[in-house]
């Protein structure tokens, strides 16, 4: 059986919930060969020329600092898990999950189910529903 290319993106903001999200994930998998692929998104600023006043140097370190919390928490979360990526990017996290998603092709994107409001659902539009309706491969939300 060849293994499955799993990408899992992690929002760290409310840790416990990322926990319980990420060891649901390996239970729904349970003994298949995955490459288990992680993705954590530091949300953007809503105007791109806003985007522009933070330092690079601030955004680098931020980054740095989420991708290092993304390893802390699988390494909490699954420390049987020896082989893994991480990324952490910021930007519109629909469109991240997208893009690196187009650069990994995976076989399957694992997606946590968030509640929203419907007015929030109507404003800003779910993520979730974004990303099943544009990604190139499969895609199972959690619930």
């Amino acid at each position: 059986m060849s293994q499955l290319r799993i990408l899992l993106p992690v929002d760290i903001q409310d840790r416990q919930a990322a926990f319980r999200e990420i060891t649901k994930a390996m239970i729904y998998l349970g003994d298949r060969s995955v490459d288990m692929n992680f993705i954590s998104i530091l949300p953007g600023k809503p105007v791109p020329l806003l985007g522009s006043l933070m330092p690079s140097e601030e955004l680098l370190s931020a980054l740095a600092v989420l991708e290092e919390d993304l390893v802390e928490l699988i390494n909490e979360a699954l420390p049987f898990l020896e082989n893994y990526t991480t990324k952490a990017v910021e930007g519109s996290v629909h469109k991240e999950i997208l893009k690196y998603a187009d650069e990994l092709k995976p076989d399957l994107i694992i997606l946590p189910s968030h509640s929203h409001s419907k007015v929030e659902n109507i404003l800003i539009g779910s993520v979730t529903s974004k990303v099943v309706e544009k990604a190139n491969c499969s895609v199972l939300v959690l619930r």
